[in-house]
Protein backbone atom coordinates (compact mmCIF):
# COMPACT_ATOMS: atom_id res chain seq x y z
CA UNK A 1 0.00 0.00 0.00
CA UNK A 2 2.81 2.43 0.81
CA UNK A 3 4.34 1.79 -2.61
CA UNK A 4 1.06 2.48 -4.43
CA UNK A 5 -0.08 5.22 -2.05
CA UNK A 6 2.99 6.88 -0.48
CA UNK A 7 1.67 8.86 2.52
CA UNK A 8 3.46 12.16 1.93
CA UNK A 9 2.66 12.42 -1.79
CA UNK A 10 -0.89 11.16 -1.23
CA UNK A 11 -1.39 13.90 1.34
CA UNK A 12 -0.25 16.54 -1.16
CA UNK A 13 -2.70 15.31 -3.82
CA UNK A 14 -5.65 14.88 -1.46
CA UNK A 15 -5.22 18.27 0.22
CA UNK A 16 -5.54 19.83 -3.21
CA UNK A 17 -8.22 17.57 -4.69
CA UNK A 18 -10.67 16.97 -1.82
CA UNK A 19 -11.77 20.61 -1.39
CA UNK A 20 -12.39 20.83 -5.15
CA UNK A 21 -14.44 17.62 -5.09
CA UNK A 22 -16.39 18.82 -2.04
CA UNK A 23 -17.09 22.17 -3.68
CA UNK A 24 -18.33 20.55 -6.88
CA UNK A 25 -20.49 18.11 -4.91
CA UNK A 26 -22.00 20.98 -2.96
CA UNK A 27 -22.75 22.78 -6.22
CA UNK A 28 -24.65 19.78 -7.62
CA UNK A 29 -26.67 19.26 -4.45
CA UNK A 30 -27.58 22.92 -4.18
CA UNK A 31 -28.42 23.08 -7.90
CA UNK A 32 -30.91 20.25 -7.38
CA UNK A 33 -32.52 22.25 -4.57
CA UNK A 34 -32.54 25.30 -6.82
CA UNK A 35 -34.29 23.30 -9.57
CA UNK A 36 -36.86 21.99 -7.11
CA UNK A 37 -37.65 25.53 -5.91
CA UNK A 38 -38.26 26.74 -9.46
CA UNK A 39 -40.32 23.59 -10.10
CA UNK A 40 -42.88 24.78 -7.54
CA UNK A 41 -43.90 27.47 -10.05
CA UNK A 42 -45.19 24.86 -12.50
CA UNK A 43 -44.07 22.92 -15.57
CA UNK A 44 -43.94 25.85 -18.03
CA UNK A 45 -41.83 28.17 -15.82
CA UNK A 46 -39.53 25.25 -15.01
CA UNK A 47 -39.12 24.49 -18.72
CA UNK A 48 -38.38 28.17 -19.39
CA UNK A 49 -35.74 28.35 -16.65
CA UNK A 50 -34.22 25.00 -17.62
CA UNK A 51 -33.85 25.95 -21.28
CA UNK A 52 -32.53 29.40 -20.33
CA UNK A 53 -29.98 27.95 -17.90
CA UNK A 54 -28.58 25.57 -20.51
CA UNK A 55 -28.40 28.35 -23.11
CA UNK A 56 -26.67 30.61 -20.59
CA UNK A 57 -24.08 27.94 -19.77
CA UNK A 58 -23.31 27.54 -23.45
CA UNK A 59 -22.95 31.30 -24.05
CA UNK A 60 -20.99 31.76 -20.82
CA UNK A 61 -18.13 29.58 -22.10
CA UNK A 62 -16.85 32.77 -23.78
CA UNK A 63 -15.71 33.97 -20.34
CA UNK A 64 -15.66 30.87 -18.11
CA UNK A 65 -12.87 29.43 -20.27
CA UNK A 66 -10.62 32.19 -18.93
CA UNK A 67 -10.48 30.28 -15.64
CA UNK A 68 -8.72 27.35 -17.34
CA UNK A 69 -6.11 29.65 -18.84
CA UNK A 70 -5.58 31.51 -15.58
CA UNK A 71 -5.05 28.25 -13.66
CA UNK A 72 -2.51 26.96 -16.21
CA UNK A 73 -0.47 30.17 -16.15
CA UNK A 74 -0.72 30.72 -12.39
CA UNK A 75 0.35 27.18 -11.52
CA UNK A 76 3.34 27.46 -13.90
CA UNK A 77 4.42 30.81 -12.42
CA UNK A 78 3.89 29.43 -8.90
CA UNK A 79 6.24 26.54 -9.67
CA UNK A 80 8.80 28.99 -11.03
CA UNK A 81 8.54 31.11 -7.90
CA UNK A 82 7.29 34.11 -9.95
CA UNK A 83 4.38 34.96 -7.71
CA UNK A 84 3.81 38.49 -8.94
CA UNK A 85 3.59 37.13 -12.48
CA UNK A 86 0.99 34.66 -11.18
CA UNK A 87 -1.07 37.57 -9.86
CA UNK A 88 -0.62 39.32 -13.21
CA UNK A 89 -2.38 36.34 -14.84
CA UNK A 90 -5.31 36.87 -12.46
CA UNK A 91 -5.39 40.60 -13.25
CA UNK A 92 -5.33 39.82 -16.98
CA UNK A 93 -8.21 37.38 -16.63
CA UNK A 94 -10.29 39.87 -14.65
CA UNK A 95 -9.71 42.58 -17.26
CA UNK A 96 -10.67 40.25 -20.10
CA UNK A 97 -13.77 39.11 -18.19
CA UNK A 98 -14.93 42.71 -17.89
CA UNK A 99 -13.87 43.77 -21.40
CA UNK A 100 -15.52 40.77 -23.08
CA UNK A 101 -18.28 39.73 -20.70
CA UNK A 102 -19.95 43.05 -19.93
CA UNK A 103 -20.49 44.39 -23.48
CA UNK A 104 -21.18 40.94 -24.92
CA UNK A 105 -23.63 40.19 -22.13
CA UNK A 106 -25.47 43.46 -22.80
CA UNK A 107 -25.67 42.84 -26.57
CA UNK A 108 -26.81 39.24 -26.15
CA UNK A 109 -29.40 40.33 -23.58
CA UNK A 110 -30.98 42.58 -26.21
CA UNK A 111 -31.19 39.64 -28.62
CA UNK A 112 -32.68 37.06 -26.25
CA UNK A 113 -36.28 37.19 -27.57
CA UNK A 114 -35.10 36.43 -31.10
CA UNK A 115 -32.68 33.80 -29.79
CA UNK A 116 -35.38 32.08 -27.76
CA UNK A 117 -37.69 31.87 -30.77
CA UNK A 118 -35.08 29.56 -32.31
CA UNK A 119 -35.10 27.34 -29.22
CA UNK A 120 -38.81 27.01 -28.46
CA UNK A 121 -42.18 27.26 -30.24
CA UNK A 122 -44.12 27.84 -27.04
CA UNK A 123 -44.91 31.57 -26.56
CA UNK A 124 -45.36 31.08 -22.80
CA UNK A 125 -41.90 29.51 -22.52
CA UNK A 126 -40.42 32.42 -24.50
CA UNK A 127 -42.35 35.41 -23.19
CA UNK A 128 -44.35 34.13 -20.21
CA UNK A 129 -47.84 35.45 -19.54
CA UNK A 130 -49.66 37.80 -17.18
CA UNK A 131 -48.60 35.72 -14.16
CA UNK A 132 -44.91 34.94 -14.75
CA UNK A 133 -42.01 36.04 -16.97
CA UNK A 134 -40.67 33.91 -19.77
CA UNK A 135 -37.32 32.30 -20.40
CA UNK A 136 -36.09 35.15 -22.62
CA UNK A 137 -36.25 37.63 -19.72
CA UNK A 138 -34.56 35.16 -17.37
CA UNK A 139 -31.73 34.67 -19.87
CA UNK A 140 -31.39 38.43 -20.47
CA UNK A 141 -30.95 39.12 -16.75
CA UNK A 142 -28.37 36.35 -16.38
CA UNK A 143 -26.42 37.58 -19.41
CA UNK A 144 -26.06 41.08 -17.97
CA UNK A 145 -23.76 39.57 -15.32
CA UNK A 146 -21.64 37.58 -17.77
CA UNK A 147 -18.51 39.53 -16.81
CA UNK A 148 -19.10 38.79 -13.11
CA UNK A 149 -19.27 35.05 -13.80
CA UNK A 150 -16.02 35.24 -15.76
CA UNK A 151 -14.35 37.00 -12.82
CA UNK A 152 -15.43 34.20 -10.48
CA UNK A 153 -13.86 31.59 -12.74
CA UNK A 154 -10.63 33.61 -12.93
CA UNK A 155 -10.44 33.77 -9.14
CA UNK A 156 -11.10 30.02 -9.02
CA UNK A 157 -8.24 29.41 -11.45
CA UNK A 158 -5.91 31.62 -9.40
CA UNK A 159 -6.58 29.96 -6.05
CA UNK A 160 -6.52 26.44 -7.49
CA UNK A 161 -3.31 27.35 -9.33
CA UNK A 162 -1.50 28.43 -6.14
CA UNK A 163 -2.73 25.31 -4.34
CA UNK A 164 -5.42 26.90 -2.12
CA UNK A 165 -8.36 24.90 -3.41
CA UNK A 166 -10.17 25.31 -0.08
CA UNK A 167 -10.99 28.87 -1.14
CA UNK A 168 -12.83 27.50 -4.18
CA UNK A 169 -14.78 25.08 -1.98
CA UNK A 170 -15.90 27.82 0.40
CA UNK A 171 -16.78 30.21 -2.40
CA UNK A 172 -18.88 27.78 -4.41
CA UNK A 173 -20.85 26.66 -1.36
CA UNK A 174 -21.36 30.31 -0.38
CA UNK A 175 -22.57 31.29 -3.86
CA UNK A 176 -24.96 28.35 -4.19
CA UNK A 177 -26.33 28.73 -0.65
CA UNK A 178 -26.97 32.43 -1.27
CA UNK A 179 -28.61 31.54 -4.56
CA UNK A 180 -31.12 29.36 -2.70
CA UNK A 181 -31.71 32.07 -0.08
CA UNK A 182 -32.26 34.74 -2.74
CA UNK A 183 -34.54 32.35 -4.65
CA UNK A 184 -36.68 32.03 -1.51
CA UNK A 185 -36.78 35.81 -1.19
CA UNK A 186 -37.30 36.89 -4.80
CA UNK A 187 -39.23 33.99 -6.35
CA UNK A 188 -41.82 33.69 -3.61
CA UNK A 189 -41.77 37.26 -2.24
CA UNK A 190 -40.46 36.64 1.27
CA UNK A 191 -38.99 39.20 3.71
CA UNK A 192 -41.08 41.95 2.16
CA UNK A 193 -39.82 41.43 -1.41
CA UNK A 194 -42.31 41.35 -4.31
CA UNK A 195 -43.26 38.00 -5.86
CA UNK A 196 -41.05 37.88 -8.98
CA UNK A 197 -41.20 34.14 -9.85
CA UNK A 198 -39.07 33.43 -12.98
CA UNK A 199 -37.59 36.95 -12.97
CA UNK A 200 -36.76 36.46 -9.29
CA UNK A 201 -34.84 33.26 -10.02
CA UNK A 202 -32.62 35.18 -12.46
CA UNK A 203 -32.10 38.07 -10.02
CA UNK A 204 -31.20 35.55 -7.30
CA UNK A 205 -28.53 33.92 -9.48
CA UNK A 206 -27.02 37.24 -10.50
CA UNK A 207 -26.99 38.57 -6.93
CA UNK A 208 -25.29 35.41 -5.65
CA UNK A 209 -22.62 35.69 -8.36
CA UNK A 210 -21.96 39.35 -7.48
CA UNK A 211 -21.61 38.48 -3.79
CA UNK A 212 -19.24 35.67 -4.78
CA UNK A 213 -17.02 38.09 -6.69
CA UNK A 214 -17.00 40.48 -3.72
CA UNK A 215 -16.06 37.56 -1.44
CA UNK A 216 -13.12 36.61 -3.67
CA UNK A 217 -11.97 40.25 -3.90
CA UNK A 218 -12.13 40.98 -0.18
CA UNK A 219 -10.50 37.64 0.68
CA UNK A 220 -7.65 38.39 -1.71
CA UNK A 221 -7.13 41.80 -0.11
CA UNK A 222 -7.44 40.50 3.47
CA UNK A 223 -4.76 37.79 3.22
CA UNK A 224 -1.49 39.41 4.23
CA UNK A 225 0.72 36.85 2.49
CA UNK A 226 -1.24 37.18 -0.77
CA UNK A 227 -0.93 40.97 -0.67
CA UNK A 228 2.77 40.77 0.15
CA UNK A 229 3.95 37.94 -2.09
CA UNK A 230 1.61 38.13 -5.09
CA UNK A 231 0.61 41.82 -5.06
CA UNK A 232 -2.66 41.38 -6.99
CA UNK A 233 -4.73 44.11 -8.64
CA UNK A 234 -1.71 45.99 -10.01
CA UNK A 235 -2.99 46.97 -13.46
CA UNK A 236 0.17 48.90 -14.31
CA UNK A 237 1.95 45.51 -14.53
CA UNK A 238 -0.19 44.30 -17.41
CA UNK A 239 1.35 43.81 -20.84
CA UNK A 240 -0.15 42.93 -24.21
CA UNK A 241 1.71 39.59 -24.19
CA UNK A 242 -0.24 38.55 -21.08
CA UNK A 243 -3.54 39.08 -22.88
CA UNK A 244 -2.29 37.21 -25.94
CA UNK A 245 -1.06 34.25 -23.89
CA UNK A 246 -4.29 33.95 -21.91
CA UNK A 247 -6.49 34.27 -24.99
CA UNK A 248 -4.44 31.59 -26.76
CA UNK A 249 -5.12 29.18 -23.90
CA UNK A 250 -8.76 30.14 -23.39
CA UNK A 251 -10.39 30.08 -26.82
CA UNK A 252 -9.90 26.32 -27.47
CA UNK A 253 -11.37 25.57 -24.05
CA UNK A 254 -14.37 27.77 -24.82
CA UNK A 255 -15.05 25.83 -28.01
CA UNK A 256 -14.52 22.52 -26.20
CA UNK A 257 -16.91 23.39 -23.37
CA UNK A 258 -19.66 24.59 -25.71
CA UNK A 259 -19.20 21.53 -27.93
CA UNK A 260 -19.53 19.20 -24.94
CA UNK A 261 -22.78 20.86 -23.82
CA UNK A 262 -24.26 20.66 -27.32
CA UNK A 263 -23.19 17.03 -27.76
CA UNK A 264 -24.86 15.98 -24.51
CA UNK A 265 -28.03 17.75 -25.63
CA UNK A 266 -27.91 15.77 -28.89
CA UNK A 267 -27.26 12.61 -26.86
CA UNK A 268 -30.43 13.29 -24.89
CA UNK A 269 -32.28 13.99 -28.14
CA UNK A 270 -31.40 10.45 -29.28
CA UNK A 271 -33.18 9.18 -26.16
CA UNK A 272 -36.19 11.26 -27.14
CA UNK A 273 -36.21 9.62 -30.58
CA UNK A 274 -36.96 6.33 -28.81
CA UNK A 275 -39.77 7.43 -26.45
CA UNK A 276 -40.69 9.89 -23.74
CA UNK A 277 -39.90 7.29 -21.06
CA UNK A 278 -36.47 6.79 -22.63
CA UNK A 279 -35.86 10.54 -22.53
CA UNK A 280 -36.79 10.57 -18.84
CA UNK A 281 -34.44 7.64 -18.24
CA UNK A 282 -31.62 9.38 -20.12
CA UNK A 283 -32.06 12.55 -18.07
CA UNK A 284 -31.86 10.57 -14.81
CA UNK A 285 -28.79 8.67 -16.02
CA UNK A 286 -27.01 11.90 -16.95
CA UNK A 287 -27.78 13.37 -13.52
CA UNK A 288 -26.33 10.30 -11.80
CA UNK A 289 -23.45 10.23 -14.26
CA UNK A 290 -22.52 13.85 -13.54
CA UNK A 291 -22.23 12.94 -9.85
CA UNK A 292 -20.14 9.90 -10.80
CA UNK A 293 -17.68 12.10 -12.69
CA UNK A 294 -17.23 14.47 -9.74
CA UNK A 295 -14.28 12.70 -8.16
CA UNK A 296 -12.46 12.36 -11.48
CA UNK A 297 -13.10 16.00 -12.40
CA UNK A 298 -11.91 17.19 -8.99
CA UNK A 299 -8.78 15.10 -9.31
CA UNK A 300 -8.31 16.45 -12.83
CA UNK A 301 -8.40 20.06 -11.58
CA UNK A 302 -5.86 19.10 -8.92
CA UNK A 303 -3.76 17.40 -11.59
CA UNK A 304 -3.77 20.60 -13.65
CA UNK A 305 -2.25 22.50 -10.72
CA UNK A 306 0.29 19.76 -9.95
CA UNK A 307 1.39 19.60 -13.58
CA UNK A 308 1.72 23.38 -13.91
CA UNK A 309 3.69 23.78 -10.70
CA UNK A 310 5.99 20.84 -11.44
CA UNK A 311 6.70 22.16 -14.95
CA UNK A 312 7.51 25.53 -13.40
CA UNK A 313 10.07 23.80 -11.19
CA UNK A 314 11.46 21.92 -14.20
CA UNK A 315 10.35 18.53 -12.83
CA UNK A 316 7.91 16.98 -15.34
CA UNK A 317 8.65 13.50 -14.00
CA UNK A 318 7.30 14.56 -10.61
CA UNK A 319 4.12 15.84 -12.29
CA UNK A 320 3.62 12.55 -14.12
CA UNK A 321 4.05 10.54 -10.93
CA UNK A 322 1.66 12.71 -8.91
CA UNK A 323 -1.06 12.58 -11.59
CA UNK A 324 -0.92 8.76 -11.77
CA UNK A 325 -1.03 8.70 -7.96
CA UNK A 326 -4.12 10.91 -8.17
CA UNK A 327 -5.72 8.41 -10.54
CA UNK A 328 -5.06 5.55 -8.11
CA UNK A 329 -6.51 7.57 -5.23
CA UNK A 330 -9.51 8.44 -7.37
CA UNK A 331 -10.16 4.77 -8.11
CA UNK A 332 -9.87 3.96 -4.40
CA UNK A 333 -12.36 6.69 -3.49
CA UNK A 334 -14.83 5.67 -6.20
CA UNK A 335 -14.79 1.92 -5.53
CA UNK A 336 -17.30 1.87 -2.60
CA UNK A 337 -19.73 4.13 -4.49
CA UNK A 338 -19.51 2.00 -7.64
CA UNK A 339 -20.21 -1.17 -5.65
CA UNK A 340 -23.14 0.49 -3.88
CA UNK A 341 -24.74 1.65 -7.13
CA UNK A 342 -24.26 -1.78 -8.71
CA UNK A 343 -25.98 -3.48 -5.76
CA UNK A 344 -28.77 -0.95 -5.10
CA UNK A 345 -29.42 0.17 -8.69
CA UNK A 346 -33.21 0.15 -8.51
CA UNK A 347 -33.54 1.88 -5.10
CA UNK A 348 -31.19 4.62 -6.31
CA UNK A 349 -33.25 5.12 -9.47
CA UNK A 350 -36.41 5.36 -7.35
CA UNK A 351 -34.95 8.46 -5.71
CA UNK A 352 -35.23 10.18 -9.09
CA UNK A 353 -38.42 8.60 -10.45
CA UNK A 354 -41.42 6.63 -9.23
CA UNK A 355 -42.37 5.55 -12.76
CA UNK A 356 -41.76 1.77 -13.05
CA UNK A 357 -41.34 1.92 -16.83
CA UNK A 358 -38.64 4.59 -16.60
CA UNK A 359 -36.83 2.64 -13.88
CA UNK A 360 -36.94 -0.58 -15.92
CA UNK A 361 -35.49 1.21 -18.95
CA UNK A 362 -32.71 2.90 -16.96
CA UNK A 363 -31.59 -0.09 -14.84
CA UNK A 364 -29.35 -1.97 -17.36
CA UNK A 365 -27.76 1.28 -18.58
CA UNK A 366 -26.97 2.40 -15.02
CA UNK A 367 -25.35 -0.96 -14.28
CA UNK A 368 -23.29 -0.53 -17.45
CA UNK A 369 -22.28 2.93 -16.26
CA UNK A 370 -21.06 1.54 -12.92
CA UNK A 371 -18.97 -0.99 -14.84
CA UNK A 372 -17.23 1.72 -16.88
CA UNK A 373 -17.07 4.44 -14.23
CA UNK A 374 -13.67 3.30 -13.00
CA UNK A 375 -12.27 3.24 -16.55
CA UNK A 376 -13.57 6.78 -17.16
CA UNK A 377 -11.28 8.10 -14.43
CA UNK A 378 -8.13 7.74 -16.53
CA UNK A 379 -9.06 9.91 -19.56
CA UNK A 380 -10.87 12.53 -17.44
CA UNK A 381 -7.97 13.09 -15.03
CA UNK A 382 -5.34 13.00 -17.77
CA UNK A 383 -7.17 15.43 -20.05
CA UNK A 384 -7.64 18.01 -17.29
CA UNK A 385 -4.02 17.55 -16.22
CA UNK A 386 -2.94 18.29 -19.78
CA UNK A 387 -4.98 21.49 -19.62
CA UNK A 388 -2.72 22.51 -16.74
CA UNK A 389 0.26 22.08 -19.04
CA UNK A 390 -1.32 24.43 -21.58
CA UNK A 391 -2.47 21.71 -24.00
CA UNK A 392 -5.91 23.31 -24.38
CA UNK A 393 -5.93 23.06 -28.19
CA UNK A 394 -5.02 19.37 -28.29
CA UNK A 395 -7.52 18.47 -25.56
CA UNK A 396 -10.25 20.39 -27.41
CA UNK A 397 -9.55 18.52 -30.65
CA UNK A 398 -9.57 15.13 -28.96
CA UNK A 399 -12.70 15.67 -26.89
CA UNK A 400 -14.67 17.15 -29.77
CA UNK A 401 -13.62 14.19 -31.93
CA UNK A 402 -14.71 11.81 -29.18
CA UNK A 403 -18.12 13.44 -28.90
CA UNK A 404 -18.99 13.94 -32.57
CA UNK A 405 -17.01 11.24 -34.37
CA UNK A 406 -17.31 8.46 -31.79
CA UNK A 407 -19.97 8.94 -29.10
CA UNK A 408 -22.91 10.24 -31.13
CA UNK A 409 -22.40 7.94 -34.17
CA UNK A 410 -21.82 4.88 -31.96
CA UNK A 411 -24.83 5.73 -29.78
CA UNK A 412 -27.08 6.13 -32.84
CA UNK A 413 -25.73 2.91 -34.33
CA UNK A 414 -26.07 0.74 -31.22
CA UNK A 415 -29.15 2.41 -29.73
CA UNK A 416 -31.31 3.16 -32.76
CA UNK A 417 -30.17 1.44 -35.95
CA UNK A 418 -28.96 -1.94 -34.65
CA UNK A 419 -32.04 -2.83 -32.54
CA UNK A 420 -34.32 -1.98 -35.46
CA UNK A 421 -32.20 -3.97 -37.91
CA UNK A 422 -31.91 -7.06 -35.72
CA UNK A 423 -35.55 -6.95 -34.65
CA UNK A 424 -35.10 -6.74 -30.88
CA UNK A 425 -36.28 -3.16 -30.59
CA UNK A 426 -37.34 -2.08 -27.11
CA UNK A 427 -36.86 1.04 -25.06
CA UNK A 428 -34.58 -0.78 -22.62
CA UNK A 429 -32.38 -2.18 -25.41
CA UNK A 430 -32.24 1.21 -27.14
CA UNK A 431 -31.13 3.11 -24.03
CA UNK A 432 -28.62 0.39 -23.19
CA UNK A 433 -27.24 0.69 -26.73
CA UNK A 434 -27.00 4.48 -26.45
CA UNK A 435 -24.97 4.21 -23.26
CA UNK A 436 -22.84 1.43 -24.73
CA UNK A 437 -21.88 3.91 -27.45
CA UNK A 438 -20.90 6.44 -24.81
CA UNK A 439 -18.87 3.81 -22.95
CA UNK A 440 -17.00 2.72 -26.08
CA UNK A 441 -16.17 6.31 -26.99
CA UNK A 442 -14.69 6.83 -23.52
CA UNK A 443 -12.56 3.71 -23.87
CA UNK A 444 -11.32 4.76 -27.31
CA UNK A 445 -10.38 8.29 -26.21
CA UNK A 446 -8.12 6.76 -23.56
CA UNK A 447 -6.08 5.26 -26.41
CA UNK A 448 -5.17 8.80 -27.47
CA UNK A 449 -4.89 10.48 -24.07
CA UNK A 450 -2.65 7.98 -22.27
CA UNK A 451 0.15 8.00 -24.92
CA UNK A 452 -0.03 11.79 -25.07
CA UNK A 453 0.45 12.09 -21.31
CA UNK A 454 3.20 9.46 -21.26
CA UNK A 455 5.02 11.34 -24.01
CA UNK A 456 6.95 14.56 -23.53
CA UNK A 457 5.33 17.06 -25.90
CA UNK A 458 3.29 18.66 -23.12
CA UNK A 459 6.49 19.20 -21.13
CA UNK A 460 7.68 21.70 -23.75
CA UNK A 461 4.56 23.88 -23.96
CA UNK A 462 5.62 27.46 -23.25
CA UNK A 463 3.32 29.70 -21.22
Amino acid sequence: MKRWFPPQESGVVLRLALPIIAGMAGQIVLNLVDTAMVGRLGATPQAAVGLSSFTFLMLATVVTCLGTGVQAIVSRREGEGERQAAAAALDTGLCLSAAIGLPMGYLLAQATPALFELLSDDPEVIYGNDIYSGGSEYLAIRLLALGVLGANFCFRGFYNGIGRSGVYMVSIVLIQALNILFNWIFIFGNLGAPVLEVRGAAIASVTAQVVGTCFYTFLTLLQADVRRDYQPFRLKRLRSKYFTSLARLAWPDAIRSAAVLISMTLFLKLHGEVSTHSLAAGTILLNIGSAGFLVALGMGFAGATLVGQALGRGQPGEARGLVWLGIRLCLLILLPAVIAVAIWTVPILKVFSQDPITITIATPALRLFTAIAMANVVPIVLMHSLLGAGETRWVAKVQIAQMYMLMLPLAALLGLWLPQTLGYQSDTAAVFGLWTGLALSRALIALAVVPRFQGDRWERVAL
